[in-house]
């Protein structure tokens, strides 16, 4: 069975996230577990004492939590009804990362799933804060994020881009390969060009990854080495109709360099369908 850790703040953003899984999950048995953490700094719902007792902040916040927990609870299985499906709560008194990173092995979580606003004021942003601060300090779950309002649909074509410069392995691979091979999905393999031929390393790299590939479906396409690779990336999804996009996140990658930009750097990849963050282990 899959465990799949959703993050919530019981947002519509956050719900839609959770229903996009259960959607993307379907055909599948599957144990969701969806975690709200909070902390003395967040706001209350309510300023008014719950139910006239003398309660402390804390408690306050615990008692909500719980209650907007129950509450997705109740609204997902009206919503999905699905019996392969199987869902269990979780509040933590911790920040969010802290909570994601011991509710991964308490869950034994296979998938964390994220729903992205990406947006300040009137500009689209790459990612929101939270995504961004998981994704630099989560090492061992992979990181699906959903945008903000994603209708569900089914990944026909993923986009993985790569440089071949590091070595892959099954376990870095195994949700795009799942994620592929449960959605019949063919890969489109990016690579943007920084040299003008492949060195002996990336040549071996690009062979692994084909192997590991097996049967799914997958293509090699090669972009111009722009100023911008994001421009290049954002280009090519929208070009080829892409419906999910998945990155390796190397130490000193491209991504850890993108992530950790100020958002004004960061304006031009607005990217509007879900991203599958992989961790990289040797």
């Amino acid at each position: 069975m899959r465990n799949i850790l959703v993050a919530t703040d019981f947002s519509n953003n956050a719900y839609n996230a959770l229903f996009y899984a259960t959607q993307l999950f379907k055909n599948q048995n599957c144990s969701f577990h969806i975690l709200n953490a909070y902390t003395e700094h967040t706001p209350l719902k309510s300023n008014c004492m719950a139910a006239g007792r003398n309660l402390s902040l804390l408690q306050q916040l615990g008692e909500e939590s719980l209650e907007g927990l129950y509450a997705f609870l109740h609204k997902i299985n009206l919503d999905s009804g699905n019996s392969k499906h199987h869902f269990g709560i979780h509040s933590k008194n911790e920040n969010l990362i802290d909570a994601l990173q011991k509710a991964i092995t308490e869950t034994n979580a296979d998938l964390i799933i994220m729903g992205n606003k990406g947006k300040t004021g009137a500009k689209s942003i790459f990612l929101g804060s939270n995504v961004i601060k998981a994704i630099n300090s989560i090492k061992d779950c992979p990181i699906l994020t959903i945008p903000e309002e994603k209708e569900f649909l089914l990944p026909k074509q993923i986009t993985f881009a790569t440089d071949y410069k590091k070595n892959y392995n099954a376990k870095v691979l195994q949700p795009l390969l799942t994620f592929a091979s449960n959605c019949d999905s063919s890969v489109c393999i990016l690579h943007i060009n920084e040299e003008e031929r492949l060195s002996r390393l990336q040549k071996s790299n690009l062979h692994t990854l084909r192997t590991y590939l097996g049967n799914i479906r997958h293509s090699i396409h090669w972009m111009p080495d722009f100023a911008n690779k994001t421009i290049a990336i954002t280009d090519f999804i929208d070009e080829l109709g892409i419906d999910m996009l998945a990155m390796i996140h190397y130490q000193h990658g491209f991504l850890e360099k993108l992530t950790r930009e100020p958002v004004i750097e960061k304006v031009s990849f607005n990217i509007n369908i879900p991203f599958l963050i992989l961790p990289y282990t040797n």
